[in-house]
């Protein structure tokens, strides 16, 4: 009897683990729902998501979409008739995952450029470096005819990675789509679960988990380096306008002061270097203290997130968008 009642029990909590795993995977669909990664043959970044593959997220901002057929976040398809007037390359900030699609970078930028193509593959984890990295072959296979823009978010970098950007030897982003992590991450709440539990073994804050900070300590100011690298970028799309666009990290003073990244001590030196090589420099910090002491307003953070922290915001987006038009215009 005893045996009957043990076996009873055993397959009642079975039974309710497997109800309850199925009711929060099909909560993790809107909640936490990322794509899938996939490896890009073309080497235009070190990885993308799943083509035509719908995300959500609820964790940072609320937002839905659909990846396209080229696996990056844009509304509409990509094929090799398309004609790109301007590529944007960059990190999760500009891949926008936590805003609607309309309200992304690319999408307001294509509004504002009319019977132009504005076409994003930014990707988490793809910073400057990584993004320069790639430049060549995305150049090649996008061939934007008039504007390349390259997003960051420091200005500082370690002086060895530096140099493996310069001489291609930069080490690709680990792609976790092979083995038991690429069978894992077909289900969403494996995948949260699997995010939180190593932020709680890292013991911080992680946004995404395809996209941790890369903060360095050994990063500097290498104005020499720098250089190298810009006639690097230049070189590699001689044909095309390049604007590198720099957004610095905000955070609110415990007197309501707007406190922007301390690295603004080298925007000047930086935009010389860029003005040098025949590369556009758009720093956003006076704009972002501009909406901030006018109308309020902050380029990050949700309202289910800490203030002035995290990814771009629809604000954000609409921002920098305004501020990149204005270039584009200015330089017809």
């Amino acid at each position: 009897m005893k045996k009957i009642v043990v076996k009873n029990g055993l397959l009642r909590f079975i039974l309710s683990s497997i109800i309850a795993f199925i009711i929060l995977t099909l909560f993790c669909v809107f909640y936490y729902n990322v794509p899938p990664q996939n490896k890009p043959l073309d080497g235009t970044t070190d990885y993308k998501w799943k083509s035509n593959t719908f995300y959500s997220r609820a964790t940072e901002g609320f937002a839905l979409g659909k990846t396209n057929n080229d696996g990056y976040v844009n509304d509409y398809d990509f094929n090799d008739k398309t004609d790109i007037d301007v590529l944007i390359v960059g990190s999760s900030q500009m891949e926008a995952l936590e805003v609607n699609m309309n309200e992304t970078t690319s999408s307001l930028l294509n509004k504002k450029l009319k019977n132009q193509n504005v076409y994003n593959i930014g990707i988490s984890g793809h910073y400057f470096l990584n993004c320069v990295s790639n430049l060549e072959s995305a150049i090649k296979k996008y061939n934007p005819k008039k504007y390349l823009i390259i997003e960051t978010s420091s200005l500082t970098f370690d002086d060895e990675s530096l140099i493996k950007t310069i001489n291609n030897e930069l080490e690709e982003i680990p792609f976790k789509a092979n083995g038991i992590l690429g069978i894992l991450q077909q289900n969403q709440f494996i995948r949260l679960a699997y995010k939180q539990l190593r932020s709680f073994i890292d013991k911080k804050s992680i946004n995404d988990e395809e996209d941790i900070l890369n903060i360095n300590n050994s990063s500097n100011y290498n104005a020499e380096l720098l250089n190298k690298l810009f006639i690097k970028i230049r070189n590699i799309s001689s044909k095309t306008n390049i604007i590198i666009l720099y957004h610095p990290s905000t955070t609110i003073a415990d007197n309501g002061k707007l406190i922007l990244s301390s690295e603004s001590e080298n925007v000047e030196e930086f935009k010389k270097l860029c003005n040098q090589n025949g590369i556009d420099f758009l720093d956003m910090s006076d704009r972002f203290k501009q909406e901030y002491e006018n109308n309020y307003l902050l380029p990050y953070g949700f309202s289910n997130t800490t203030i002035g922290t995290g990814h771009l915001n629809k604000y954000g987006h609409q921002m920098i968008a305004d501020e990149l038009f204005k270039i584009i215009e200015r330089g017809k």
